[in-house]
């Protein structure tokens, strides 16, 4: 049973949000077959003049939403539901690629997929799918919603509720997630074949969301600047020099061009411009304890204070982490049980009690 839908009307209006991926395509189509009134949309984020808005060269371009949006529409076809193409470039460019840029050059690490999410995806897009008349709006996300609570995707290996953190909690009861309830994605291509869709074997796209496959780091020295600096030891000896500390981050191995490694950045200082590493036999010094968030989402009830033992995820690929979580108003301060690597400011923390999320929050 479809636990996003199981206390539904089947007449209700959805408004899908069609990337031209299997995952979207997918949920269309069960949607559909549910008996929902689906409506797909393409949403256009980004484009060539976009990328030269932000001054940047045109070979760095990796979006290929004309690909994408035609794919979406020969679904939408073939499922028999009304399709549009809603531009939000302007939108997504202020608030998820100036956001990315800034938070960078300030040198925090920025997580863009949870910006879009919250912005694009359930922000302006879910409130102009609502005031046209929609009951619901359903994403393609591993990811499950259920009596206003939100939860882990069931396949362990694809769960992408750490994403999605920031939604808001009364949009829940007009949320659906339809992928979110296969163990595997193989069922999920596998119903795409059933369905005779044409993204069944269409590869699970990469990069930045909209974005695509423009690679990060040379975005930020293009719309930054490269500023040669130092990379230091833990002792503060110069081993090398960097094009720029803004686009390093903790736990970072790639891209210092030491010898004699492997190293891992440490910290940075924006200010000072330099990057300080640790080698491989010393990466104490990138463990951490404890951490503090603010900006937090929270899906429960907790009283200030109060010690909850709980688990928190700070990176997407890394697994949950027992800790203590105590709330201090719109912060939250986690302890963790074992130690934890690379803890980043600007990344987002989220909280889980086994496959619900707890809250989510800035780390700071």
């Amino acid at each position: 049973m479809n636990i996003e839908s199981s206390h539904i009307k089947k007449t209700s209006t959805v408004y899908m949000m069609m990337s031209g991926g299997v995952d979207s395509s997918v949920a269309a189509a069960i949607l559909k077959n549910e008996g929902y009134n689906v409506i797909g949309v393409f949403i256009k984020c980004w484009s060539i003049e976009s990328l030269k808005q932000i001054g940047v060269s045109d070979d760095l371009y990796g979006c290929f939403w004309e690909e994408d949006s035609t794919d979406a529409q020969l679904v939408a076809d073939s499922l028999d539901i009304p399709f549009y193409v809603w531009d939000f470039e302007e939108e997504y460019k202020k608030g998820v690629v100036d956001y990315m840029i800034n938070e960078y050059k300030i040198g925090r690490t920025p997580n863009p997929d949870v910006m879009c999410n919250s912005t694009i995806k359930f922000g302006i897009f879910y409130e102009k799918a609502i005031q046209l008349g929609a009951d619901f709006v359903a994403t393609g996300h591993y990811a499950r919603s259920q009596n206003g609570r939100l939860y882990r995707g069931k396949d362990q290996k694809k769960d992408q509720s750490y994403f999605v953190w920031r939604i808001r909690k009364d949009q829940l009861d007009h949320v659906l997630m339809p992928i979110g309830k296969f163990d595997t994605k193989a069922e999920v291509r596998a119903l795409a074949e059933k369905y005779n869709l044409i993204t069944a074997y269409k590869p699970d796209s990469q990069g930045l969301c909209f974005i695509g496959e423009t690679p990060v780091r040379q975005l930020l020295l293009q719309t930054l600047g490269e500023k040669e600096g130092n990379i230091l030891d833990v002792y503060g000896k110069i081993l090398g020099k960097h094009s720029g500390a803004f686009q390093y981050t903790i736990g970072q191995r790639h891209q210092l061009g030491l010898a004699g490694g492997p190293w891992f950045v440490r910290s940075t200082d924006i200010e000072k411009n330099t990057v300080s590493v640790a080698h491989d036999t010393d990466q104490k010094s990138l463990y951490s304890n404890s951490l503090i968030a603010n900006n937090i989402n929270y899906f429960r009830d907790l009283i200030d204070g109060t010690e909850y033992v709980f688990a928190a995820q700070i990176r997407y690929r890394q697994d949950a982490q027992e800790c203590i979580m105590t709330r201090n108003g719109d912060s939250i301060t986690i302890d963790f049980k074992q130690q934890v690597r690379a803890v980043s400011k600007g990344q987002s923390v989220v909280i889980y009690d086994g496959d619900e999320m707890v809250a989510g929050g800035i780390i700071s």
